[in-house]
């Protein structure tokens, strides 16, 4: 469905319903001449009396002197007979306000194309001209639907920080550390590691354990092709060997009955979709347009997003900068307002300086041109395996940084399965002296 004449019917009626879109839809807003006025008497109407008319109400209104005529009664019968209950409630909401946004900015472009056309510019008067161009598209756009204020301080219940929303880490240690796991209000969580060490790998793992949650999922790739991802992925969750996967992937009665058990019986698995994105060219902005795309055409709300990684995104700020520190810092800063924005949990990864790195141990000093992840990540965690783990097929896994709370420089041992791309806790943990543990 697009916008036109039926979606103007249905969106009034929802303003109707919910009078906070009366406030924010303007005269002219309607292409049609007869919604457009029944939106101006509905306005007139809420702001003297604090509710919306009723159908008959409406119908004194339209056959008022000043308006009869204009509407035809069929054509309000029509609106206030539709049935809402028919679409989804989030969907809906969701798209009239892109709808008022789209309408907003159009008629603002307009207004200032014709601004900028009618006006003398000089030398004295260019800078002001600039600053009156800015002032009128800042105030013609700064629609706000979102209601939340925030919390209270004299509110009791907004002192229990333990209600927001967690999701396991996966891991024991962690999910004692952060008090029950990341939490899904849009943080960034960044693991850190040399070149090859296994980065992705974790990415995988973490994908697969959220969908295992119930978790919905999306894993951005912007090296890997999307299906050696989902390769990773599915070895893991339907612990089919790396090496026989392409072969039982061929029999589709095996993975139906596999991908029928994944989760843990209790919970319903999470949806989980992967795409690749060119390296170097996908920005922030492309990859918010896809995540929305998925929850607008599945109807589903995303819970936690994996991006492979931060270093091989496109800076859409400073396309052209050759400062390394200046590109992770803004990208990352830009992933996670993505994040705080659409109540996401974004995991990635960056790399470190090799020339810095100590492969028996990892801290912040080793980060460099990453260094500005520091003060945007809410969790960094490290990725250490010298040459005798590597042996063993084992790793540590050490907190470098963490926003709330004790934990920074605790890690715990890792051993991984290459067969099932699948990493397991042991039950060693170095400097587990802390209360969390």
């Amino acid at each position: 469905m697009k916008f036109g004449p039926e979606f103007e019917k249905l969106f009034f009626k929802l303003s109707l319903a919910k009078p906070k879109y009366l406030e924010k839809i303007q005269k002219g807003f309607y292409t049609s001449e007869e919604i457009d006025i029944m939106n101006t008497l509905a306005k007139k109407f809420h702001d003297k009396f604090h509710e919306t008319p009723s159908k008959d109400q409406m119908l004194m209104l339209v056959n008022s002197d000043k308006v009869k005529g204009n509407v035809e009664e069929s054509l309000m019968e029509l609106v206030y007979n539709t049935d809402l209950t028919q679409y989804d409630d989030e969907w809906l909401t969701s798209t009239i306000e892109s709808w008022i946004k789209w309408s907003n900015f159009n008629s603002t472009l307009f207004d200032t194309i014709e601004y900028i056309k009618t006006t003398e510019v000089t030398p004295d008067n260019a800078d002001s001209i600039i600053s009156k161009v800015k002032t009128l598209i800042n105030d013609r756009n700064s629609i706000v639907f979102n209601s939340d204020i925030g919390l209270d301080f004299f509110n009791a219940e907004d002192h229990y920080s333990e209600k927001r929303e967690k999701v396991s880490t996966g891991y024991q240690f962690l999910d004692r550390v952060l008090s029950g796991g990341y939490d899904k209000d849009g943080s960034l969580v960044v693991y850190v590691g040399e070149q090859n060490i296994g980065k992705s790998i974790y990415l995988a793992n973490d994908a697969a354990n959220f969908v295992k949650m119930g978790v919905n999922t999306a894993f951005v790739s912007a090296e890997m092709a999307a299906h050696k991802v989902l390769k990773r992925i599915g070895a893991n969750m339907l612990t089919i060997p790396m090496n026989e996967y392409d072969q039982k992937a061929k029999n589709k009665d095996l993975m139906k009955r596999k991908l029928e058990a994944v989760g843990d019986g209790l919970t319903p698995p999470g949806q989980l979709f992967v795409r690749q994105f060119p390296t170097s060219q996908a920005t922030v902005p492309d990859i918010e347009a896809y995540l929305k795309q998925i929850e607008e055409e599945r109807k589903i709300k995303l819970g936690c997003v994996v991006i492979d990684y931060i270093n091989i995104l496109a800076n859409y700020r400073n396309p052209n900068s050759e400062n390394m520190y200046l590109k992770i810092k803004q990208i990352a800063e830009d992933l996670r307002a993505m994040g705080v924005r659409n109540g996401w949990l974004i995991v990635t990864a960056t790399q470190i300086n090799r020339n810095n790195y100590n492969s028996s141990d990892i801290g912040m000093g080793d980060v460099a041109e990453s260094a500005g992840l520091s003060h945007t990540a809410d969790l960094m965690l490290g990725i250490i395996q010298d040459d005798m783990m590597r042996a063993s097929n084992e790793y540590w896994l050490k907190i470098l940084k963490i926003r709330d709370g004790e934990g920074k420089g605790v890690k715990c041992k890792l051993d991984i399965n290459y067969n099932y791309m699948r990493l397991h806790e042991t039950d060693e943990v170095s400097n587990s002296n802390i209360h969390s543990l």
